[in-house]
């Protein structure tokens, strides 16, 4: 569906269950958004046993249109850039092709009523449009269906399954097949019903083998059924907050901190726990427990289908971890609609670019290209692999580009400003292509060029995210950026390069822990004794079986993590860039921000009892 065009782009997603709208800018990439609403239209749930779309729920659809008409207006949208699309509703409504030439003489627009296979493609396109790489199944569970594909990155490009599978049991059908189940027999018939045909289905899709691990595939989920999953599953990360009024009496308050759908991941593990939980709970005991998620009574209401669905699912397909999209229909057209050459690129990084174009504080090609020689120089070539679990080979370009963007704050507020860029709160909180691991990451490289912890509640809880390596990884790579940009500020990267200043490393020997936040702990820091770490003894471990999702340092392959010395040359000639006492003082301490807290004890206990990732010896002149 490639094709040339320019300017921007309005797609119209008419599901089962809403009516999706939104407006892009251009065709890049990263799919810039201009606006994006939804129309609370359930095309599905107004059918009757006659299958037939009733007549006002046609006006109230043709009454959303037209105000969609006028925001294309609003937008500069022209007419041969709208794509309308209908899905499984639609193909089942009796009266189909009335409804879809009502929606034309109200605006001019034609509607294209996808096939079901073509529909798992889109689809699945949606959900690679939203990650970086995509390799193992994708599955889309809408209102009237669920499908399911697969999607394989690689060198030659993204290859997706030639018989994808449309399935009828989207969220609000289930939900009306159960409510028309007498008992528990039915209910069960109706299950073994799913899990039959997610087995066929799997079948037919025949995904290749190297897809499949030792302990079964990845899965990439999208659609409003498992988004609103997605969403409890965070909400399930959660502490008790106790009432000061009646000491019996608690709430629950969300722990997790990056809550928005896209790229957040669990283990099939925990997904299976989750959905056995809810499978036969009420809308209210779900809508209480994700309050301030955004799920409403009626989405709320299908999650016991979801669950079940998804309990065949699991059944049926090995499933090692869950990657939950935002991608569908809208995002899958316009994917589909880039040139291969845009496809290939990396949608972090054409974002990046495109934001900082817009700000007098980015860097040059050669500005940028000189930072990072200098950091590649001080880093071991693990580090920076395409298969490091950290990402720094795209994470690291991304946060020199954006490194200096908070520079001309205030002081008080530059690490706190550059921590949000890329969490749900900042300018990139709409940028597909990271993970929720990724996005922790990218944060905390920006926090600790810009000085370190800052005083938000999530900051620990975005540091969990990372784990203990990828944490000393951060401070590393940030306070080493912290360095460069303070020699030479306004020429950063071309300003260390002529003020003679060298980088090399030597990898040692002993593997190292790494340090977190709490290890050999002290508080003594200057920036960071004011920073409370959140506890856990006030979590209810009885009442929330999920598992911790975060990444265990202990199970990772240790060459992935090699400990290093950085050694700092300097030169044995004056400097102008160097000898001042701000900059020098900066270099010699260098080692104490990068280990914070090992300075309050001696050698021989630090050696034993606090090993490091890093460590930076300072030499002068030629060694």
């Amino acid at each position: 569906m490639t094709n040339t065009v320019t300017g921007p782009i309005a797609i119209v997603d008419m599901g089962s269950n809403g009516i999706r709208f939104g407006i892009v800018s251009s065709l890049s990439r990263h799919l810039p958004v201009v606006y994006e609403e939804r129309a609370p239209i359930s095309l599905l749930d107004a059918q009757g046993e006659d299958r037939t779309i009733p007549l006002d729920t046609i006006h109230e659809v043709v009454k959303s249109f037209l105000r969609f008409k006028e925001l294309c207006k609003d937008a500069n949208v022209p007419l041969s850039n709208v794509r309308v699309l209908a899905t499984e509703a639609t193909r089942i409504a009796t009266n189909a092709t009335e409804f879809m030439d009502s929606i034309f003489q109200a605006t001019g627009w034609t509607v294209t009523l996808l096939p079901k296979q073509e529909e798992a493609l889109v689809s699945a396109s949606g959900i690679v449009g939203s990650f970086y790489t995509v390799n193992g199944l994708t599955s889309d569970c809408g209102g009237g269906s669920v499908e399911l594909s697969y999607v394989m990155s690689d060198g030659n490009g993204v290859s997706t399954a030639q018989t994808p599978v449309s399935l009828p049991y989207g969220a609000m059908a289930l939900k009306k097949r159960l409510q028309q189940c007498e008992g528990k027999k039915e209910r069960q018939d109706l299950y073994l019903e799913v899990e039959s045909a997610i087995r066929q289905a799997l079948k037919e899709t025949e995904p290749p083998n190297q897809l499949k691990h030792k302990d079964g595939y990845e899965i990439y989920m999208s659609g409003g059924g498992f988004r609103a999953l997605g969403y409890l599953s965070m909400a399930r990360k959660s502490h008790k907050v106790r009432s000061k009024s009646n000491h019996k009496h608690s709430s629950r308050q969300p722990d997790y901190p990056i809550p928005m759908i896209n790229g957040y991941t669990i283990t099939g593990k925990s997904l299976k726990k989750l959905v056995h939980r809810y499978r036969d709970k009420k809308a209210d005991q779900v809508i209480r427990q994700v309050q301030g998620f955004r799920i409403s009574k009626r989405r709320a209401e299908m999650m016991p289908a979801v669950c079940l669905l998804v309990s065949a699912m699991l059944e049926a397909i090995p499933i090692r971890q869950v990657h939950f999209s935002e991608g569908g229909v809208r995002q899958g057209i316009c994917y589909q609609m880039l040139s291969n050459q845009e496809q290939s690129k990396d949608p972090l990084l054409t974002a990046v670019k495109d934001y900082i174009s817009k700000s007098d504080f980015a860097l040059n090609e050669e500005e940028y290209q000189a930072i990072f020689d200098v950091l590649k120089s001080a880093l071991p070539s693990p580090y920076l692999e395409t298969t490091h679990p950290l990402q720094l080979h795209r994470l690291l370009p991304a946060a020199i580009h954006l490194a200096n963007l908070t520079s001309h704050y205030p002081k008080e507020s530059r690490a706190f400003v550059a921590f949000h860029i890329p969490l749900p709160s900042g300018p990139l909180a709409n940028v597909p292509g990271l993970t929720h691991k990724e996005r922790a990451t990218l944060a905390l490289l920006l926090a600790y060029r810009q000085g370190g912890a800052v005083p938000d509640p999530i900051f620990y809880r975005v540091q969990r995210l990372v784990g203990k390596k990828g944490i000393s990884v951060c401070k590393y790579l940030g306070r080493l950026m912290e360095l460069i940009y303070s020699v030479s500020p306004l020429h950063p990267g071309v300003g260390v390069l002529r003020s003679g200043l060298k980088f090399s490393t030597v990898v040692t020997d002993a593997i190292a822990t790494g340090n977190s936040e709490d290890e050999c702990t002290s508080n003594n820091d200057e920036n960071e004794s004011a920073i409370i770490q959140p506890s856990d003894s006030n979590n209810d471990d009885d009442d929330d079986d999920d598992d911790d999702d975060t990444e265990d340092d202990n199970i990772q392959d240790k060459t992935l993590y090699p400990s290093l010395k950085l050694r700092i040359q300097l030169p044995s000639t004056p400097s102008t860039y160097l000898d001042a006492p701000a900059i020098r003082s900066m270099i010699e301490n260098l080692d104490k921000k990068v280990n914070t807290r090992k300075f309050d004890i001696d050698d021989e206990q630090r050696r034993l009892h606090c090993p490091t990732l890093f460590s930076v010896d300072i030499s002068q002149g030629l060694v």
